[in-house]
């Protein structure tokens, strides 16, 4: 049985590495692309030969292309996407600078249809190129969106990412009702991220029914399931790791 092929597009802080050691763990072959050439140094000094880390920005076509291209050249194919978008700076309303804003918005957007286009027609080309000894396969390709909870819950001054993370998940259901017909799934994880825990704790843990934020390993864990025949069925949701933040309306307090 071949080895699945997973691109990663976007490290985030935690998230990316955390996913690329687990899908690395699980026999899969990692490929970690960053637009941040530190971010891109630690991860691969972190995970040494286990995967491909490599800088390239991920808002253009070229770039996305650049991406593919080293799975390909390395591996032959890519079996599955995440894509982890950068989260926006604080942007409240009454401060939005509109010419800054249509940038990150654009940039956020475009990606991610762009990432889906591309990863369609790769698909594709290995169908035609396989003909029938891939016709029997629950699915083709997984696309897998790891989100911030701005996509979910709206707060006082997180404006911006909150319109640029629903914009990503429109992009993201649109898509999986698009490409359901050729057995490409595609899901987003939204998260109540580690870097919340660590600025905000006390906050933190009177908002949350269980204390604290998402953990790393945990997306990670989230994201392959996600990627697996285990869920050929799921496509187009949106798995909410909160800890239970969303389902209240008011603050609580949580026993340590």
């Amino acid at each position: 049985m071949e080895k699945p092929v997973t691109l990663i597009l976007g490290l985030g802080l935690q998230t990316g590495e955390a996913i690329a050691r687990r899908f690395c763990e699980a026999g899969h072959a990692v490929i970690a692309c960053d637009p941040q050439p530190k971010r891109v140094e630690r991860v691969a000094d972190s995970l040494r030969d286990r995967a491909i880390v490599q800088h390239e920005e991920l808002h253009t076509r070229i770039g996305l292309k650049n991406c593919l291209s080293t799975a390909i050249e390395a591996y032959g194919q890519v079996d599955h996407l995440i894509c982890i978008p950068p989260v926006a700076p604080a942007m409240p309303l009454t401060e939005l600078e509109t010419g800054e804003f249509d940038k990150l918005q654009l940039r956020a957007v475009r990606g991610a249809v762009m990432t889906l286009q591309i990863f369609e027609k790769h698909v594709a080309a290995r169908v035609e190129e396989a003909g029938d000894t891939m016709g029997r396969r629950a699915q083709m390709g997984t696309v897998t969106f790891i989100m911030s909870l701005s996509a979910k819950q709206m707060n006082y001054g997180d404006f911006g990412d909150a319109v640029v993370q629903n914009a990503i998940l429109g992009v993201m259901q649109a898509g999986a009702v698009e490409l359901a017909p050729k057995r490409i799934r595609v899901n987003a994880i939204c998260a109540l991220r580690p870097r919340a825990e660590s600025v905000e704790s006390e906050w933190l843990k009177r908002r949350t029914p269980m204390g604290r934020a998402s953990q790393p390993d945990e997306i990670a864990d989230a994201a392959l399931y996600l990627s697996q025949p285990a869920s050929a069925i799921i496509t187009g949701e949106t798995l909410v790791m909160d800890g239970g933040r969303t389902r209240l309306s008011g603050l609580i307090e949580v026993d340590e």
